[in-house]
């Protein structure tokens, strides 16, 4: 098994969301209202430093993680300038 975490810094959440609802991942759990500071500067949702990140996380078979990062791949390369999509694949020893 795998766990995808997927951080997305952008207006629209809905994008990311529903590429993890296809195959191959078909579920995620999601965090709204990430606070943090990056290569693109601090996000921290406040008027000095605007903005907040989606954090998701998921849990996939091994053979199906690659496909999963092809698909937010995808929707990295379609987001519009100044938002940030970032995709991190952890081996996973156990889940309960």
């Amino acid at each position: 098994m795998k766990m995808l975490i997927v951080i997305y810094a952008g207006a629209e959440p809905d994008r990311v969301r529903e590429a993890l609802e296809g195959p191959p991942v078909g579920g995620y759990t999601m965090m709204e209202g990430a606070h943090g500071v990056g290569s693109t500067g601090p996000r921290l949702g406040t008027r000095a430093w605007p903005g907040e990140s989606t954090i998701f996380f998921s849990f996939v078979p091994d053979e199906a993680a690659a496909v999963a990062a092809d698909t937010v791949r995808e929707v990295q390369a379609a987001l519009p300038e100044g938002e940030g999509l970032h995709l991190a694949v952890l081996p996973l020893d156990l889940v309960v």
